[in-house]
């Protein structure tokens, strides 16, 4: 079967007991979810240029990369869609918290959410966040 895998990046940040999550609308799993900062590694691109380049733009902070954290693979054969997305550890090195505009799937603003809060928020990738904290903590 012939297709596409797509590359992606994904920034777990952990500070002062909170995650910073990007809101994602009418994905193919819940019509809100929240993810980790990241998105689309361009042709040519490094993965952790993209990394930081993809943080930047969703968040409006600079990123240093810390450490390899996960690489998260999606199969939907449905869709069809398939995707590796690369998710290292970081660390906010300047900027101001601000979000994309006039994004075509809404709001983007991204938001801190405390540990505790996660058990109410619909979250993804699980697995990654998980790690993310216990490296954190």
């Amino acid at each position: 079967m012939e297709g596409i895998i797509h590359v992606r990046t994904g920034v777990a940040v952990v500070k002062d007991g909170k995650i910073l999550f990007v809101p994602h609308y009418n994905t193919n799993f819940a019509p809100l979810q929240w993810y980790l900062p990241g998105g689309k590694v361009e042709y040519g691109e490094s993965v952790e240029a993209a990394a930081r380049r993809e943080f930047l733009e969703e968040t409006g902070y600079t990123v240093q990369l810390d450490a390899l954290l996960d690489i998260n693979e999606i199969i939907i054969k449905e869709k069809p869609w398939h995707s590796l997305t690369i998710c290292y550890l970081g660390t906010v090195t300047g900027g101001t918290l601000t979000g994309e505009t006039n994004h075509p799937y809404g709001d983007k603003t991204p938001r801190w959410f405390a540990f505790e809060a996660l058990k109410e928020l619909n979250y993804h990738p699980a697995r990654v966040i998980d790690k993310a904290l216990k490296f954190s903590s």
